[in-house]
């Protein structure tokens, strides 16, 4: 039986993230572009379509359907070009936005409708992180209509602008990594975890909720942020207490993924809060995008991607997967945490944290080229 092309598309969009990222983080330090452009490039190019593929992957696995059909990858395809054309939009002429706009609704309105077709196909329910995919896909669909609509309203451009990052990078991200991280941070740790399904059933109200009260109150109106903000901290503490309270010892160790991923949520926690104090003018407001993909996205694709790629890239052969996964996972709490730093230092609008974070990036790239070029002459 031939194997999905699904998995070798997204080790490849992994790559293309994690580069993307690089050049992304290293373009203002090189040349004058508007600051939207190398945001862009790492959230649109680089994170939008690997999301995408992901959730192509797991729907399956949450609905207890089939492998997904060739067709499904024309969504994460189709990101990817949009998310060019977005980066090239905005750093050249806005004359293609609206097609990388077209281009991206009907990628992600497929992927959606998609889910729903296995939701239904499922036998009893699916699993509750299916409704987290959704919900995410949702959101992204509302933030490019807003961004859309901004641009036929230009008085309100600015707090349009403001609703279409917040719905995006909390709505669409936020969720997306949440609901995948309840699951993913178990299996990655080695342990059981009774209470993943029970948060994903509860929580959810709360976020999507303190997402909307975030994004509007960024436009129009602080004290609904902050109320927005408490709800999304609390969801926060709630989900590290549960699984450092009974798996502590799975969880702190200098090696793996899971060390990745649980750094990623203190990450966001951190962010939120630097968020509030740009909000009240406590702190410079130019590197709030640059922390929250330090502290965060760094620390989440790279711990990802410890435990996913070895499963992607080893298709053929499982039994290899525990060694690439041992050594793509050396030292990534060290990593990870200078990641963190550097997310807090850009929160303070210092230089040096450009330069810690590439280099812990760089780190993750070389362990990852050993067993990239060990795939490709095995396949050969």
């Amino acid at each position: 039986m031939p194997t999905s092309p699904l998995p070798r598309l997204l080790a490849s969009l992994v790559i293309i993230s994690l580069i993307s990222t690089t050049v992304g983080l290293s373009l203002p330090r090189l040349f004058d572009l508007p600051a939207v452009a190398p945001l862009h490039m790492i959230l649109a190019l680089g994170i939008m379509p690997l999301i995408l593929g992901a959730m192509a992957y797991f729907i399956p696995v949450l609905t207890r359907t089939s492998a997904p059909e060739p067709l499904v990858l024309l969504s994460p395809i189709g990101a990817l070009i949009a998310g060019l054309l977005v980066t090239l939009s905005l750093s050249l002429t806005y004359k293609l936005y609206p097609v990388a706009a077209g281009i991206a609704l009907l990628a992600i309105g497929r992927l959606l409708w998609w889910s729903c077709q296995r939701a239904k196909a499922t036998l009893g329910r699916p699993h509750p992180g299916l409704l987290w995919y959704q919900l995410a896909l949702a959101a992204i669909i509302l933030g490019l209509l807003i961004i859309t609509l901004a641009a036929f309203w230009p008085e309100q451009w600015l707090p349009l602008k403001r609703l279409h990052l917040h719905i995006n990078t909390l709505g669409f991200v936020g969720l997306t990594a949440l609901g995948t991280l309840r699951v993913l941070l178990p299996t990655a740790g080695g342990f059981q975890d009774s209470q993943a399904g029970l948060w994903l059933m509860k929580e959810w109200r709360w976020l999507v909720t303190g997402t909307l009260l975030i994004a509007v109150g960024a436009a129009w109106s602080a004290l609904l942020a902050e109320i927005g903000l408490l709800l999304w901290l609390i969801s926060l503490v709630r989900l590290v207490q549960g699984l450092l309270k009974a798996h502590q010892g799975k969880l702190w160790q200098w090696h793996g993924a899971a060390i990745s991923l649980l750094i990623a949520v203190v990450g966001l926690f951190i962010c939120l809060i630097g968020g509030a104090l740009h909000g009240r003018g406590l702190l410079p407001t130019a590197q709030a995008g640059e922390a929250f993909i330090m502290a965060f996205l760094l620390p989440l694709v790279t711990g990802a991607a410890t435990h996913l790629l070895p499963l992607w890239l080893q298709q053929k052969e499982p039994e290899k997967q525990p060694l690439l996964r041992e050594r793509l996972g050396y030292f990534s709490g060290i990593r990870s945490l200078v990641f963190l730093v550097a997310g807090v230092l850009a929160l303070a609008s210092q230089s040096l944290a450009f330069l810690i974070a590439i280099a812990a990036l760089c780190q993750f790239l070389i362990q990852l080229v050993r067993p990239l070029e060990d795939t490709v002459t095995e396949e050969r």
